[in-house]
Order: structure tokens, then sequence, then C-alpha cells
């Protein structure tokens, strides 16, 4: 059983949900956030992640679906999950930001903007270390912040209130001396 997913598993099964849910006449939205949405629309190398996650509605037939694939595939049953809807924007400030990857048969995939989804990670990167401080790097890049202040300044939109601890400031200032990669920007993802 594999544990991650890349970029072409991630499509592979979310194209496969659509069709499931198209077959069963569900309409659903499903917000990608993390690891997937940035694979998805901002760094087409990025390595691979454990999940699909973010808000989904309705969430036990998505989920229902998904754990099928899951056992066909060899997956885990929670790819698909909505665990990090709990670290979405909460309307106080900057509203959630969403892409629209598909819209069709009342199905819609989305995945969050680069700009919000910086604003998770670096508040991410408060809480877990260094292990998401490669996408921060990615982020900040994408959405072209070049110093400290301005990551935090776009914490801040999201995040009223919310700046950035004295060590994951300069983390993120180390970030940036050392210089931003430059993602390969990949196409749309094709889910149908």
């Amino acid at each position: 059983m594999s544990s991650t997913l890349n970029r072409d598993d991630i499509i592979a099964g979310i194209r496969e949900v659509i069709v499931r849910l198209r077959d069963a006449r569900v309409t659903a939205t499903i917000q990608i956030v993390g690891g997937a949405a940035i694979a998805l629309t901002i760094d087409g190398d990025r390595p691979a992640t454990v999940d699909v996650d973010g808000p989904i509605t309705p969430l036990e037939d998505v989920e229902a679906i998904a754990v099928q694939i899951a056992r066909e595939r060899g997956w885990p049953s929670d790819w698909v999950n909505d665990k990090a809807k709990i670290f979405l924007p909460d309307g106080m400030g900057r509203s959630a930001e969403w892409v629209t990857l598909y819209d069709r048969d009342g199905i819609v995939i989305q995945a969050a903007s680069a700009a919000m989804l910086l604003a998770m990670k670096l508040r991410a990167v408060e809480r877990r270390g260094l292990r998401d401080i490669d996408d921060v790097a990615t982020l900040l890049s994408a959405t072209g912040i070049e110093t400290a202040d301005g990551a935090e300044d776009l914490l801040n939109e999201f995040f009223p209130g919310e700046d950035l601890s004295p060590r994951t400031y300069d983390r993120v200032r180390k970030v940036l001396v050392a210089g931003l990669p430059s993602p390969r920007r990949p196409p749309s993802p094709d889910f149908s």
C-alpha cells in the first residue's frame, strides 16, 4: 500500500471520485488545501502528500466513494478527508479564496489560492516547525512576497491579530535570504 500521493495520483483519484459522484447523481463540492493544492496549482514537482484535504460537501457521500477508490488503488482509506477545514480563515479577516479547477454536472473541485495557502502554511510552521518550510518557500515565490514583514502582513490579512513568532519570523527571513525556488507551475489538472 502506498501511503503518499503524487500529482498524477491526486488527479486520477479525483477524476474517479467525479465519475462515481456523477454516476450516483450526487452533487458535491471538494475544496482542496495543503500539499495537494500546491501540487495541483502551484508546483507540479512538489513531493508527494499523504492526503487530499479541505472542506467537502456532502462529506459522507464523497468519503464513501473515496474509501472504495482507496481499496482499489491500495491507498489509505482517508486519502480524501476534511481534517484541514478547521485551519481555514474564519472570515474575521480576508475570506477564504478558491480557484475553481472543475465545475460540471453539479460537481465543483476547487483549490485554495496561493495567498490563502501561504497564510495557512505560516500558521503550520508555528505549530509544526520546519515540516512545512519548503511549502512556505514555494508559496512566498508564487505570491511574490519578498520580506518576512510582507509574509506577516499576509498572515494578518487572513488571520487578524496573529503575528509570526520571533522563531517563525526568523525562519521566513532565512528562507528569503537563501533564495526562493522557482516552482514549475503545472498545467491545469484535467479532471474530465
